[in-house]
Formats: structure tokens, sequence, C-alpha cells
């Protein structure tokens, strides 16, 4: 037992059949850190969570997912429950409380972090000032003038009176204020000087309470308050500025982008040293619990203590993941020993087989460690002092990949159950009757911790807890549908590389009918419907903006580029893009198609944040008063027009239609409501021609004074000629045209680029352009039907 307690052996974990590999690892740090740096690079190649191993039935995540959202959609009743406004707090049993409930307060604030939209009824999620919003000239937006404040809340637990020593309280109040206040609407430089003072408290008992060496596997703290203290230095270092990334100084900025004046001396120091240590002692002892799992002996392993210190390794070790170590000696550069491997992921699903492996067959856990290792005084009573287990597997869904948990499916579906079969009921008297002696009250529903006296009734804070859960739960089934569905239908994973802002730079503009100085562009639209709606809002506060366009038409000639755009919105968003075709209705044979449109939209109707592209199905959806058109396909149209409605009302993802005969669809896809715009895609605008022959003679080796001359002179026998032949030329084209007259101005002459030279090229160009003819007079015939 010595043995194993202080040197920790190496582990042999081969137990293939819970998906465990080799793991070596030994107790020095120097060592545990190379031996786990080196694993991590042998698997590399290796995907762990291969989709042809681990493939989990699409209608038996749905089915989960469904019993998920019923829950959460009751969460704004329960939680509101425990909410007593006069003392902006979550307590823990109303009606007795006489000062704010900390803990079941930050707990709450938590779970609506989680499902904000579900509350959105029920809290003024607006965090910025009457003050701020005065500055910009924006009202509040509140839906319900009853509503409570959310930010009114977050500054009443700042203000809240908590002890510096009390190290769950302290964390958990800095990483709930961080996480909801990321804008720092409440931390920013509008803090006042008592809540700066009240902040750099916090922050000097979060710094002092890192894990030290000397200690090892005896740590002051639990593994648990361990966690509360790296999940909050985590989020202090991502909000952290560095002025090697940002190329400006920090100035009156200190950790966490909070004020100077709200951040102890050497903070900045003391947090990277934090995190550092802590993933290197939770790794230790990570591996360490692994060992005795591994060795049989029961007797030492604590799947509480395993857990945590996976939490606290992966936390710690992901927000140095882009850092390159500390300088301990002046110009010296980075010390060697201050490098943090990256997360081990062999050893982080490894250790989370395990968790699942430890599962009761109730769907919870052992109790494990206590919260508290040490009470100041006797009788205190933190939840039995126990980790109520629904708080675990909420935080490693919150800190791990959704795929890490396809595997565990089974093992999520029994905790689902406990969930819902323990929702309890109970009444709180607020009033009794003198005469009668009866008593009356309000209806309370929640949850309580197996770890209580069960007939305590439900509490706040494991109320909280087990909704929070019950969100992540639903999050990650969500992600994992949302994966299945954009493999199976080919999508492209742009939101793996976040927010491509230069692709929407890229794009040329178009003109949503003839030029004039009222004429909209169809970037300008595109901007103000979708773009601004829905990255720049959700950027700032998650939900999405007034005036959002969920789907729209986009009509026009071949060659303009439609598929271009709906990916260039997709990069700009970050979000993944899915392009469905005739083929994909077409799968199961022309006999099945109206069951293959069902299959179809059920499982796109699956996808978040997405942007999905239907490219030319004007076959599915024809005009039903068309003479001789069949039955069959009067059914596919109807059948078309409910699944699309649906896919609407979702409001889940985007979506457009892109066509080059929007004559052919039936009057109720084009009609208002059906798609929220209707847009029209032609060639690039006289601004983009202008841009492509600036791109072209931008590169020649010509005078600054030359490339003026010859782009005005350019754009000038553009206006005379547009509507003739040069509004007609789609993108390749007017690539062909603007490079041979930037050719010609560079081989010639100053003066040699004239309207005559310039109409010659444009004649060659017209007589083989892909609009004239009837495809012309098509498109000037529906250049005016944009609706948006």
């Amino acid at each position: 037992m010595k043995i194993l307690s202080h040197l920790a052996g190496t582990i042999a974990y081969l137990q293939m059949g819970s998906g465990f590999h080799l793991i070596s690892h030994s107790i020095p740090s120097s060592r545990s850190s190379n031996i786990a740096h080196q694993m991590n690079r042998l698997d590399d190649n290796n995907d762990f969570n291969t989709r042809s191993r681990f493939a989990t039935n699409f209608d038996k995540i749905k089915s989960l997912e469904h019993r998920m959202s019923k829950i959460e959609r009751t969460a704004p009743d329960i939680l509101m429950g425990f909410y007593e406004p006069h003392l902006l707090s979550f307590s823990v049993r109303p009606g007795h409380a006489k000062r704010l409930s900390v803990t079941s307060t930050c707990f709450a604030l938590q779970t609506i972090s989680a499902s904000s939209a579900c509350f959105s009824s029920k809290i003024n999620l607006d965090l910025q000032s009457v003050s701020a919003n005065t500055k910009r000239n924006q009202p509040l937006q509140m839906s319900n003038k009853s509503a409570a404040s959310l930010r009114s809340i977050l500054e009443a637990v700042l203000a809240a009176e908590w002890r510096d020593d009390d190290l769950y309280q302290v964390p958990l109040i800095l990483s709930t204020l961080l996480n909801i206040d990321s804008e720092l609407e409440i931390l920013g430089e509008e803090l006042s000087e008592v809540m700066s003072i009240k902040v750099r408290r916090l922050l000097t008992a979060l710094l002092a309470a890192r894990p030290m060496r000397r200690l090892n596997d005896s740590q002051v703290l639990s593994d648990y308050i361990i966690y509360l203290c790296v999940q909050a230095m985590s989020k202090l270092h991502k909000g952290t500025a560095h002025e090697s990334s940002t190329g400006t100084s920090k100035g009156d900025i200190g950790i966490g982008g909070l004020p100077k004046e709200a951040t102890p001396p050497g903070a900045a120091l003391d947090l990277v040293v934090g995190l550092a240590r802590s993933a290197e002692i939770s790794l230790n002892e990570l591996c360490r619990q692994l060992a005795y799992r591994a060795a049989g002996d029961y007797s030492s392993f604590d799947v509480i203590r395993m857990t945590y210190s996976l939490l606290s390794y992966v936390k710690a070790s992901e927000a140095l993941a882009e850092t390159a170590g500390r300088e301990i000696t002046p110009g010296k550069g980075p010390d060697p020993g201050t490098v943090v491997p990256r997360t081990n992921r062999r050893l982080v699903r490894a250790a989370l087989a395990a968790f699942f492996a430890e599962q009761n067959n109730d769907g919870l856990w052992d109790k494990g460690q206590p919260i508290y290792k040490s009470f100041r005084k006797s009788g205190r009573n933190v939840g039995n002092a126990f980790v109520f287990a629904v708080d675990t597997l909420g935080s490693l869904m919150e800190a791990l990949p959704a795929e890490d948990f396809r595997p565990h499916m089974d093992a999520l579906q029994k905790t689902l159950l406990w969930i819902e079969t323990h929702l309890t009921a109970d009444i709180i008297s607020d009033f009794c009757d003198p005469e009668s002696g009866q008593c009356y009250g309000k209806p309370l529903q929640g949850w309580v911790s197996p770890h209580l006296n069960q007939d305590s009734g439900p509490q706040a804070w494991s109320t909280a807890q087990a909704l929070t859960c019950n969100s992540r739960m639903r999050a990650v089934t969500q992600e994992l549908m949302h994966n299945d569905v954009r493999t199976e239908f080919n999508g492209v994973p742009l939101s793996d590389d976040g927010p491509k802002l230069a692709a929407w730079d890229r794009l040329l503009d178009t003109d949503l009918g003839y030029r004039s100085k009222n004429c909209r562009t169809l970037k300008d639209v595109l901007r103000e419907r979708i773009l601004d709606p829905f990255h720049s809002n959700r950027m700032k506060g998650g939900m999405v903006g007034p005036g959002a366009a969920y789907s729209a038409i986009l009509f026009g000639p071949p060659g303009t580029a439609k598929t271009t755009i709906c990916e260039s919105v997709a990069e700009f968003m970050g979000w993944d893009f899915v392009v469905i075709d005739t083929s994909a209705f077409l799968a199961d044979g022309l006999t099945n198609v109206a069951s293959r449109i069902r299959y179809v939209f059920e499982r796109l109707q699956a996808l978040e944040n997405c942007v999905i592209l239907f490219d030319e199905i004007e076959e599915f959806c024809l005009d039903r008063d068309t003479p001789g058109l069949g039955m069959e396909s009067r059914m596919l149209t109807t059948a078309m027009l409910t699944a699309i409605n649906d896919l609407r009302r979702a409001k889940k993802s985007i979506f457009f239609l892109a066509t080059n005969r929007l004559r052919a669809f039936d009057s109720a896809i084009t009609r208002p409501g059906r798609f929220d715009m209707q847009l029209f895609v032609g060639t690039p605008n006289l601004d983009s021609r202008c841009l492509q022959f600036s791109q072209f003679i931008g590169t020649m080796p010509l005078s600054e004074k030359f490339k003026e001359n010859a782009e005005h002179k350019f754009r000038s026998f553009l206006e005379t000629v547009w509507s003739e032949d040069a509004m007609f030329m789609n993108y390749l084209e007017g690539i062909q045209f603007a490079s041979a007259c930037a050719d010609f101005a560079a081989s010639n002459e100053e003066d040699a680029l004239t309207n005559e030279v310039m109409k010659t090229i444009l004649e060659s160009q017209a007589a083989v352009m892909t609009v004239r003819g009837s495809a012309r007079d098509e498109y000037t015939a529906t250049m005016e039907l944009s609706r948006f």
C-alpha cells in the first residue's frame, strides 16, 4: 500500500473492452510530463472515437434529446420557484432566508447560462447598465417588465457576504461572474471602488490556493475545490490580454481583462504558476487513482477524486496550451522545465471510461471525497459535504468534446432516468389561518441530493445542478446528432476553424435590381438580415438579434456563385456547411422520394448553427398548377412545402434554396412567409468589376499615378456601357475582361487604354457570354423580383 501510495508504479491498463490503452506513468513531475507528452504524440494519428466503431443510432439519440428537452422546457418554472426578488437570491428553501444564498444563487446562474434561451421570459438577460445603454442610445431590451434582472443578481452576488478563506464560494463566485459577464459589462471599467476591493479580495484568495508540490497527494483542499479554483483561473487566463498576440499594451488592464485596481500585485505570475502547478498535481493524482483502480485497490480508489483530478488537468493544461513556458531568468527565454505538455487525449478518454464504468445501477456514483476536508466549526452541512453526482457529470460534459461521450450514451440515459424519476414536490408555507390553524403556501418542485435526508425537500443548489446537467447532456446529444447528419450528407465542418471574416470580404457584391442610388446590394442585405443578427449579436450575448432571416431563395443565372455565397456566410459565422441536391432525395430510388424527403428533413432539423443549401431541387417543388403535371409530382411538392415549413419553424439553422429557374417553383414556395427573403443573385456589380481590375493592375510594376488613371478610365467606360453588355458578364467573364484590359494598359503607352480598345475587348467577350439571348431576357425579367 505504501509503495502504491507514494510511487503509484506503472499503470498497466489493458482493458480493451472498455477502450483502455497502455498508460505508463510515475510520480516525479518532469518524468510524468515527458511520458504523457510521448503518449499524446503516439495518439496523433489514431482517432479513438472513429464513427465506424462507435456508431450510435440516430433515432436513439433523438429520443434521448426529446426527453431532455421536456425537462429543459420546465426549467424556468422550476428554478424560479426558489427565487426571492427582495433578496435577489435563489434561496436554498425560499421563505426562510434573510440574506442572499451565494452558493445556491451561483449554481442557479450557471443553469440560466447553460440554457439562456429558455429563461428569456423569466430573466432580463441584458447585462448593460442603464447608463451604458443611454450612452449608446439603446433602450433596455426587456420582453417582460416583471422579469428578474440578471445584472442585478450578479451585482448582488458580488456584493454579498462571503469569507476569504471559504475556497468553495470564492472560486464559485469568480467563475460564475466571469462566465456570464464575459464582455465585462459589470466587471469592466465602470467597476466601483468598493466592488474593485471585493474583486481583489476574491483574486487574492484564489491565487493563494494553488496546490503545493510538497504536499503530493495530501493537498489542503479537496480535489473538487481545487477544480473550482482551476476553473476560475482558466477563465481569468483566457480573458487576459497578451501584448504579443494583440499588438497593444495592457495599460490599465489586469488579468482576465479586469481593471488594474481590481487585481492584486503579482497576479499575472501567480495565475500562470497556479495553472501550471494545478496541471502537474492533478495529472499525478489522476494517474494515481487509475493505478489504484487497475490494481483492484478499491480501499484507496476514489471515483470523485479521479474525476475532479481529470477535470482540473484538462482545464489547466488546455488553458496553457498555447503558451511556451515561463522565463525564469530575464532575457534567457522560457525555461524548458516550465512548459506544460498539451492535454493527453488518450489518458482523458481512459479516465472517462473508468468514470462511467463506476456508475451505479441508479445512474449516479459513490459519494467519494468530501467537499470540505475540514470545517472551521462542527456541524456544518453543505449538501452533507459531498458532491452531487449530477454536478460531476455536468462538469465533464462542459469540459470535454461531445464525441468523447458517444461510447457512453447508455450511461447518460441511466442518469437521465434518475433525473426524470427523482423530481420531488413540496409546499412552502407562507400563510396560516388563525382560526382553523390551516397553513397554505406555494408549491415547490426540484431535486434533492441523495446525500441529504430525502424528507428535507427540494433545494435550490441541487435543483440547479440537476437542471444544468440535463442542459449539458442535451447539448452533447444535439452535437452528436449534428455531427452524424453533417457526415451523412458530406457537409463541411467549417466550425472546427471558427469564424473567418476574410471569406466574406473576398466575396464580390451584386445589385438587387437595376443600378441606381437607391439600389440595395446582396451583401448589404445578407449582412443586415443574417450576419449581424446571428453572428455579431451572438458574439455579444448569445441571443439572435431582431429582424433575423432564417431562410432565403437565391435565384439568378448560372455561374453567379450562389454556392460560394452560402459557403462564405457559413465561414463568416464559423458554422458548418451542408449542400443538399437532388441525389439526396433520390438515394432510395424514384419510388421512395416522398419517404426520403421526410428522412432527409428529419435529420436536417437536428443540425444546429449550420448553413444548409438546397441546390437546384426544382423538380421536387414544381408548380402544381402546371398543365399535365402528374399527381405524384403534386404530392412531392406538397411534402416539400411541409418539410421546408417545419425546418423554418425549428429556427436552428439558416437555409438557402438556390435556383436558376425561379418561375418553375410552386407559388407557395415563393410567396412571402415560406422563405424570409427572395434575393436575385446576378453578376458582379460595377464596384466589384472595378475591384477585379484594381486587383490585376495593382500587382503590375507601374506608378501609382498610372494605376489611378487606368482605374478611372476603366470605371468611366463601364458606366457608359453598363446596361448594354458589361452588367451581364458573370464572375469568370468579368475576370477575363479585367485581365485583358489590365494587360493592355500595362504593355502600351499611358493613353492606350481608350474606350475604343475596351469596347473591342468587351464585344469579343460578349460573343461567348453566358447571359445572352433568351438567358438575358430572363435575367432582366427577374432581376426586380427580390424580396427582403
